[in-house]
């Protein structure tokens, strides 16, 4: 029989300030499985920060799948050239080397993918890259946000609280033009007072209904913040962004915050699923339409409740990492989700990319990074 991770297994009560809410119909999910390409599991060693992104990219009716990373491998002879460098040059050096995305084309079914080697995903000549920095690497979002009808693609990055677009190229699926930032009014350099636009790790829906993409964004603070688009589905202008709030209070979760808006429990109202720095995912239930304030989270793998107002605890990793002792169904820290009809039956899937110490022989050597999928009964 096969085993399922379950989304509150027990009837939860989770009492806020302005209500009691039970979490007891929530959607369960099987034992997940990592997914593979050219035969063996994907694994991003020596860089990890697995950030996976599924459609169809190449427009032959099968999802493919494009996974994040936070830089390529260097060779020992490089990596030596690179740790002798000043750090004006090491800025210059790493470009080739910067956080890149991969693209896993499937050669299977739609239903039933299966995926070959990797290309690099191409911007403006040359591989799209973002500058990798402590906890985020290519964070791809795909959609076509200036309503041209092909697909752009976005990315955040750690500094400045600065969001990566580029632009789809009609005729060639595989390339977009090189990045430009999306001013935001509220993006700033890196100061004292800007650390919660450090890690900007950005999603995108039509949040209030009004045809075009919205910004939800996350940062190593682990808040949660929201932008409105004030444009339309031809002309994005983004506001300044407003804290996303708990019954009234900040959302905080266990620092490095990548929020995924989605409606998970498929009743209407958009939802968020948070992952964090502990490798937790958080589920916040949308209250109403158009509306950033939700109810108290919890987290789908122990029932623990993630109340608004509580103080950041980005500096109690390990506390967090300890809680989610065998329930953990993925090792390592700071997750990036996903979701996808991965099987084709009318249901959401849940994606998590992943970052872990590799161990071997009892020696932490390097750090990797999977993709997991689960898949919802």
């Amino acid at each position: 029989m096969k085993k399922s991770f379950i989304f509150a297994a027990m009837v939860v009560a989770i009492t806020s300030l302005t209500s009691n809410v039970c979490f007891s119909q929530l959607p369960q999910l099987e034992k997940p499985f990592r997914v593979e390409a050219a035969g063996k599991v994907i694994d991003l060693t020596g860089s990890g920060h697995a950030a996976p992104y599924v459609f169809d990219f190449n427009g032959d009716g099968k999802k493919d799948i494009i996974i994040g990373e936070f830089s390529a491998p260097m060779s020992k002879e490089l990596q030596a050239k690179y740790d002798a460098m000043s750090e004006e040059q090491k800025k210059a050096f790493v470009k080739p080397f910067g956080g890149k995305a991969r693209i896993y084309i499937n050669s299977g079914s739609d239903k039933s993918p299966v995926f070959g080697d990797y290309t690099y995903l191409q911007a403006g000549g040359t591989d799209a890259g973002v500058l990798p920095s402590c906890c985020i690497g290519f964070d791809p979002f795909f959609m076509d946000l200036d309503g041209d009808g092909t697909r752009d693609v976005t990315s955040g990055e750690y500094f400045g609280g600065f969001i990566h677009f580029y632009k789809g190229i009609k005729g060639k699926p595989f390339e977009f033009e090189a990045p430009v930032d999306i001013a935001q009014p509220d993006t700033i350099l890196l100061s004292k007072r800007g650390m919660n636009k450090l890690m900007r790790t950005a999603n995108f829906i039509d949040f209030d209904k009004d045809g075009d993409y919205d910004m939800v964004w996350g940062n190593v603070m682990g808040e949660v913040y929201y932008s409105q688009n004030l444009g339309d589905k031809k002309r994005y202008e983004f506001s300044n962004s407003s804290p996303v709030t708990i019954n009234g209070l900040p959302l905080y979760t266990d620092g490095k915050s990548d929020p995924l808006p989605v409606d998970w429990d498929g009743d209407g109202i958009v939802d968020l699923l948070v992952g964090t720095e502990a490798a937790d995912i958080i589920f916040y239930k949308g209250k109403a339409k158009g509306s950033i304030d939700f109810e108290q989270g919890i987290s789908i793998w122990t029932s623990r409740a993630y109340p608004g107002g509580a103080k950041p605890s980005y500096l109690k990793i390990k506390e967090s990492m300890d809680a989610l002792g065998a329930n953990r169904p993925y090792p390592g820290y700071r997750v990036r989700l996903g979701v996808v009809d991965w099987n084709n039956d009318n249901k959401l899937d849940l994606l998590v990319g992943n970052t872990f110490v590799v161990d071997e022989k009892g020696k932490n050597s390097d750090i990797s990074g999977n993709v997991y999928v689960f898949l919802r009964k």
